[in-house]
């Protein structure tokens, strides 16, 4: 949406074409600076039945106490309620002063958001121009390129900019014309942080060199999220066609796409399993590790601290750091009617009736069965079949190694005749038109 001006009725325009109505409740991200200003002003001029602001108290200038005194007297002579929510921003890490601030910000606004509410910020086109020129210097792809999005979900609401389209001077006559009083922060003007150096020496710059620079800055950020859109599509289908249904990714189907596919399909398969996002690095070393075939049939790779990829046969598995893998250990008798059993660390064991599968019902008769988990180096006896190795059961039904210790063992006196939701044993499988009991470990 392009305007000459800045106002109120601008500002409704530009919400109404981010989906946004007046049966949401508008939070504004709040600094009291010049573009927060002038978007809270034109806000309270909507005449919205619910709007409301918060200002973040980072604690990091002397002034900060100040601000958000001054902040909060502008709020309450627009007629706005205004919260002020103090954080603390680490100083260390490798992500800088700026993005811990950011993090601390935005996790504050996630947290007093209410249900359904639109959070606003007054990001402008000159944002906008800025965050992709800092991207690209950094050597983002896409994604990275289309800059920031007009609206998109964010803690229990949605996040929206509705003045992305707009030019910061635009904004700055507003706040003069209407001589509204705003925070100047002394840290934006410090050239040490990349965004600043960008804004102050790199913009001008280019607007003097091509008067239109900005515009075509934001031009193709537009063009690179319909692209960014048109391959989440094409990825996500590949996705799906590489994801088992318990979200194991099949390698196998996985090395048969394309070399040019398999990275953005491997960020996305991990982004869905709640993964960390991939250096090219990071993603160029695991690609090479799945195209080899490991002799012990089993890899792990490790995500710094964010996690570990487990690989085994044809399968990978994302799992945080502190998922083992291990289950409490187990052992109980689950007498008949076999309602559902409480197993620990909120999984549960259910017997689902069902015919032609599963272990026959009439078989079991009214016996209790023995639920228990792996013992290591323990031995079972399988009916019709003997005593084995469990350890070698287990790897025959192609259970991976971290899995077997929370592997539910089911046996009929001392017999082992299932693993809930792998296999049942010959002799008691049920046969055609059997009543059976197929048995469910969840979540």
């Amino acid at each position: 949406m392009k305007s000459a001006n800045f106002s109120s009725e601008w500002l409704a325009q530009a919400l109404e074409g981010l989906g946004v109505s007046v049966s949401n409740s508008l939070l504004v991200a709040f600094s009291g600076g010049r573009d927060s200003t002038a978007l809270l002003h034109a806000a309270s001029r909507l005449g919205w039945p619910r709007l409301r602001a918060v200002h973040v108290n980072h604690g990091l200038q002397a002034s900060a106490d100040a601000w958000a005194a001054q902040a909060l007297a502008t709020a309450r002579a627009l007629g706005v309620p205004c919260e002020v929510v103090r954080v603390n921003v680490g100083r260390g890490g490798r992500a800088g002063p700026e993005a811990n601030a950011r993090d601390a910000r935005y996790l504050a606004f996630a947290s007093h958001m209410r249900a359904g509410e639109v959070l606003l910020t007054a990001h402008h086109a000159d944002d906008q121009a800025e965050t992709v020129l800092f991207r690209l210097l950094r050597g983002a792809g896409v994604a990275g390129l289309g800059g920031m999005a007009g609206i998109r979900p964010f803690g229990p609401g949605r996040l929206a900019r509705p003045l992305l389209t707009l030019p910061g001077a635009l904004l700055a006559a507003y706040v003069a014309g209407r001589q509204v009083p705003y925070i100047h922060d002394p840290s934006n003007d410090d050239e040490h942080y990349t965004r600043n150096y960008i804004r102050h020496r790199l913009l001008p710059v280019i607007s003097a060199r091509w008067p239109k620079g900005m515009e075509a800055i934001n031009r193709a950020a537009r063009h690179a999220r319909v692209t960014r859109d048109l391959l989440a599509a094409y990825v996500a289908r590949d996705v799906e066609a590489c994801t088992a249904v318990d979200g194991a990714l099949i390698v196998p189907a996985f090395l048969g796409l394309s070399p040019e596919t398999r990275a953005e399909v491997l960020r996305v398969w991990l982004a869905r399993r709640g993964g960390p996002p991939l250096s090219e690095a990071k993603c160029a070393e695991i690609l090479g590790a799945l195209a080899m075939v490991p002799r012990s049939r089993g890899q792990v790779l490790r995500l710094a601290r964010a996690g570990v990829l487990r690989r085994y046969r044809e399968r990978m598995v994302f799992c945080k750091d502190e998922d083992d893998g291990e289950a409490p250990a187990l052992q109980c008798v689950w007498a008949p009617p076999f309602v559902d059993l409480a197993l620990g660390n909120g999984r549960s064991l259910s017997a689902v009736p069902v015919l032609g599968g599963g272990a026959a019902a009439a078989r079991i008769g009214g016996r209790p069965l023995v639920v228990a988990s792996r013992v290591p180096g323990q031995r079972v006896l399988v009916p019709g079949r003997g005593h084995r190795a469990l350890k070698k059961l287990l790897q025959e039904l192609g259970i991976a190694p971290w899995d077997r210790s929370r592997a539910v063992l089911i046996f009929v006196d001392d017999a082992l005749i299932a693993v809930a939701d792998h296999w049942v044993c010959k002799d008691f499988r049920a046969g055609p038109y059997e009543a059976g009991l197929a048995f469910h470990v969840a979540p």
